[in-house]
């Protein structure tokens, strides 16, 4: 054997000391993050995110939260947008302004993993967040609702208006996403998530990530147009939201891009046959949505799609809100 080969010996020792090595990291990296989870509070002592009363709702995989405003006529559901700090504090302007101005009942989802609905550490993918909403249509509110979604909320808003059509009267969707060919990281973005999140690596990464001060940054550059318009109200939700146990677990499979549904411009949007309509920003600017296939979707689908657009970014009811309520308010009270 040449003096220049390692034996098979010292192969081996290399490769259990290394091997230990690396058991010895993920150990650590487990105890660093039992022992951060220990300090945080559960989901369900987070501060309600809006002035209604809250209701649980036993869905498969645990405890949803929904809150509620009763009143008489055609109900409102509010779904609030998918992110890494998602929560029905998103829609807060939205229910503010429905509760003071119509006696309709309200009603505000907080999708399981988000707010303050449990979060249990499982394979979230889009049919444990349509079967809630299924089950919110069918089992709790009384007559066919009018949606209002957020963002990512808006695809799972528009897979019921077709599964659940005769629950659904009308769709409004802010700023819906599917409108762009980019869906989400690439392969090898994708196989990296899957290992941060199987070691750990993930959720500490979340928590330094959902700082105050990072939180802030994503909505100046990545949501709103005027930076100055961002209110405290809701970084701080977004942060006091991040910071409970299990938070972490809903927002990588959102990043993974595990929560899209599959050509839902073509296959939902394009379907929907009850009213809908479509709201956009007048100039996306450098927000993180994209709205590329929008004039393809509207000449698919005429007669049930209606596009408005209104100023200010991807949360327009937070940044530009007279005008916001100005269109959306008309196509809520259409017969």
């Amino acid at each position: 054997m040449s003096a220049d080969r390692p034996s098979s010996s010292s192969v081996l020792r290399s490769a259990l000391t290394a091997g230990s090595a690396i058991a010895g990291a993920y150990a650590g990296l487990a105890a660093t993050r039992w022992a951060y989870q220990q300090t945080l509070p559960p989901p369900s002592a987070l501060p309600p995110a809006l002035d209604w009363s809250t209701h649980s709702l036993e869905v498969p995989h645990g405890r949803a939260q929904l809150y509620v405003r009763p009143g008489t006529g055609v109900p409102v559901i509010l779904l609030h947008s998918f992110n890494a700090a998602a929560s029905s504090a998103e829609m807060a302007p939205i229910a503010d302004h429905l509760a003071a101005t119509t006696d309709r009942p309200l009603y505000a989802v907080d999708w399981l993993g988000f707010g303050g609905s449990d979060r249990p550490d499982l394979d979230y993918a889009p049919d444990v967040f349509g079967r809630q909403l299924y089950h919110v249509l069918t089992d709790v509110v009384d007559e066919p609702a009018d949606l209002v979604a957020l963002s990512l909320g808006c695809e799972y808003a528009g897979w019921m208006g077709l599964q659940a059509a005769p629950r659904v009267r009308r769709l409004a969707l802010i700023s819906p996403t599917g409108l762009t060919s980019e869906r989400g990281p690439s392969m090898i973005g994708r196989a990296g998530l899957a290992i941060a999140g199987r070691t750990g690596v993930f959720e500490l990464l979340y928590y330094r990530l959902t700082r105050r001060s990072s939180l802030r940054d994503y909505y100046e550059r990545q949501v709103f147009l005027d930076a100055d318009a961002v209110p405290d109200a809701l970084v701080d939700y977004a942060y006091t939201t991040t910071h409970v146990r299990g938070a972490a677990h809903a927002p990588r499979r959102f990043v993974e891009g595990s929560l899209f549904l599959d050509s839902v411009g073509p296959e939902i949007y394009g379907r929907l046959y009850r009213p809908t309509l479509l709201l956009s920003p007048e100039t996306p600017g450098p927000t993180i949505q994209r709205f590329d296939q929008l004039p393809n979707l509207l000449d698919q689908n005429p007669h049930a799609l209606t596009h408005k657009t209104v100023p200010g970014g991807l949360m327009p009811h937070w940044e530009a809100p007279d005008a916001f309520f100005e269109a959306l308010m008309p196509f809520l009270t259409g017969e």
